[in-house]
């Protein structure tokens, strides 16, 4: 699956008496356009965020025709998939100036923009200062299909990518406005406005993947009251919202991190032959959770257009569909074995159901959020960190279109570098090992695979019981969970059984627990500590050869615990003198 790619446009400013300046600006920039399409840049869409006239007269809309007909034959891009949103500049400022000032003062609070936006001939009169951008959109982009907000101001578009639907919400941030810096602060989008355009882009059985949001101002042009609930909805739905008015590039994420908003500020197109005009490309990798944005500046002094920036945002999908943690940790298991201590606390991880990442530290680890590795220094970990948490897009995006296991051969080699990187950790450090045992039985929790009687409120206690060294206790009450009707619950019953009756004194209860123990090992649930326990009671039995044997199976099955299973053994030699254990073991060790 290819990134999506789309041109960013602003501020073009076309007028009659500048005709021949921008001609030459504009030129140049289409002719950097189309040498990215043959180098290979092609964009799929463009959005262009207002002010394409500079007065709002008709005539400057048929230049409009001229630039359009020139930027679609240098992008490859189809006039249906150019999408425009009206700027100030778009505004006949010399019509309607009587309504234009007394809805200014009329429309003061929540209440009143909700009463005018309602529609009528109010409304109507004062869009007559838009009449000429209005109709250059219907008519130069009569095939594009366009769903008008209630209100009439804003619309919303539909686009379909490799299966991926977009929903572009074109909202009319200019309908209130008069021109220069007197416009600041005084600005109205109406929060009416944003919900229609917000449940129209969600309507349907099939609602979009992405949603990116227009419009002309930034948002801090917008009244006081209508900035907020305004800036809160575009925040909370879109994926990206781009705009432009400031003349000069500006991209910056809103909100939560990797799931928040990008606010893509554009630059002027056209301002004059000498400013410093821009336009962006913005290329969005989903499989990789990446948002790049490059900036391409004029230079006057060349004529030509060159890239001047380029930064990366990473994303995250909000609202998707996708797994839950048993089916996720089950093929996560299955794709790799070595995973089994920890997959269900990985997929928990992704899923955003657990927030407590390991955080290195000078001397040892702790845990926290993701955001705080955006602290740190860019370690080996953060990255593995990193990539490991962009799995999440690949669910979100390949849900029900792949088999979970195909998904993982071809994406999931992230999940496993960074549960190596988890179990290198651990072989270092008993305390985080038996931390992180926990997080994976939480997660199972999580998952319903343990019971939420059995695990929260009798685990706890034979756990409390084992700590203590109350072996007789540990034994009765794991004893009675034997008849449990829930197989994970029995296996947990088993591992407290066996531990017990190994720390007893009778042989005939040290042979009891070897039993438990062997059978644990030959279920799903066995874990390294399993295979340990077993080796070292067949030692403290003086079954040698079985030891032995236990602790070369022990590798085999989990070689991420080599150096535990190597400790042991090693007492197995200590104790028989069998310097072929030895070798065995370290040809093991190492593969």
């Amino acid at each position: 699956m290819r990134p999506i790619c789309w041109l960013h446009i602003s501020d073009i400013h076309l007028r009659a008496t500048t005709e021949w300046q921008q001609d030459v600006v504009l030129k140049s920039m289409c002719r950097n356009i189309e040498e990215q399409r043959k180098s290979g840049t092609v964009a799929d869409f463009i959005l262009v965020t207002g002010d394409i006239a500079f007065s709002g007269k008709s005539e400057e809309y048929a230049l409009a025709e001229k630039f359009f007909d020139g930027l679609q034959a240098s992008s490859g891009v189809p006039k249906e998939r150019i999408f425009c949103v009206a700027g100030n500049h778009d505004i006949d400022r010399d019509r309607q100036k009587y309504c234009f000032q007394g809805t200014r003062n009329i429309v003061c609070e929540p209440s009143k923009v909700d009463c005018f936006l309602a529609g009528g001939e109010n409304l109507d009169t004062l869009l007559l200062r838009q009449e000429n951008y209005r109709q250059f959109q219907d008519s130069y982009f009569a095939g594009q299909e366009r769903i008008p907000t209630n209100d009439g101001l804003g619309y919303v578009s539909r686009l379909e990518f490799n299966e991926i639907q977009l929903a572009i919400v074109g909202l009319d941030s200019a309908w209130l406005s008069e021109g220069g810096a007197d416009d600041q602060g005084k600005l109205l989008i109406g929060e009416r406005q944003a919900i229609s355009a917000i449940e129209l882009a969600q309507r349907g059985n099939n609602p979009p993947t992405l949603i990116l949001g227009m419009a002309h101002h930034p948002l801090h042009f917008l009244q006081d009251f209508d900035r907020q609930p305004v800036q809160n909805r575009i925040e909370q739905e879109f994926h990206f919202f781009h705009c432009g008015h400031l003349h000069e590039p500006e991209a910056h994420v809103n909100g939560a991190g990797r799931s928040g908003c990008l606010t893509l500020v554009a630059g002027a197109s056209f301002e004059t032959r000498q400013a410093r005009n821009a336009y962006y490309v913005v290329k969005l990798d989903l499989l990789h959770a990446t948002r790049s944005v490059e900036s391409y500046q004029y230079n006057p002094i060349s004529g030509e257009f060159w890239l001047e920036t380029v930064n990366d945002f990473q994303i995250e999908l909000k609202g998707t569909a996708t797994y839950d943690i048993q089916s996720l940790a089950m093929a996560k298991k299955a794709y790799c074995p070595s995973l089994a201590p920890w997959v269900h606390y990985l997929s928990a991880l992704i899923l955003g159901q657990k927030a407590e990442f390991l955080i290195p530290l000078l001397n040892g680890y702790t845990f926290g959020s993701l955001d705080i590795f955006t602290t740190l220094p860019n370690t080996n970990l953060k990255q593995k960190t990193t990539k490991f948490m962009t799995f999440k897009n690949v669910l979100d995006v390949l849900y029900n279109r792949e088999l979970l296991s195909e998904i993982l051969v071809r994406h999931g080699e992230s999940i496993r570098k960074y549960g190596e990187a988890l179990t290198e950790a651990c072989d270092k450090d008993s305390i985080l090992q038996e931390r992180l045992q926990n997080y994976n039985r939480d997660c199972r929790l999580l998952a319903g695979e343990i019971p939420q009687m059995a695990f929260s409120h009798t685990l706890d206690l034979l756990n409390e019981l084992a700590n203590a060294g109350e072996w007789v206790s540990l034994r009765e009450k794991a004893e009675r969970l034997l008849s449990f009707g829930d197989v994970m619950v029995v296996n947990e019953a088993k591992r407290m059984l066996a531990l017990a009756l190994g720390n007893l004194d009778t042989p005939q209860d040290k042979v009891s627990a070897i039993e438990h123990y062997q059978s644990l090992i030959e279920s799903d649930s066995v874990i390294f500590t399993d295979i340990g326990n077993l080796a070292t009671l067949l030692m403290d039995v003086g079954r040698m050869d079985d030891a032995s044997s236990t602790i070369l199976e022990g590798i085999k099955t989990f070689p991420e615990k080599s150096n535990y299973f190597g400790a042991i053994g090693q007492r197995i030699v200590e104790a028989t003198g069998n310097r072929d254990l030895r070798l065995q073991i370290e040809n093991a060790m190492r593969g």
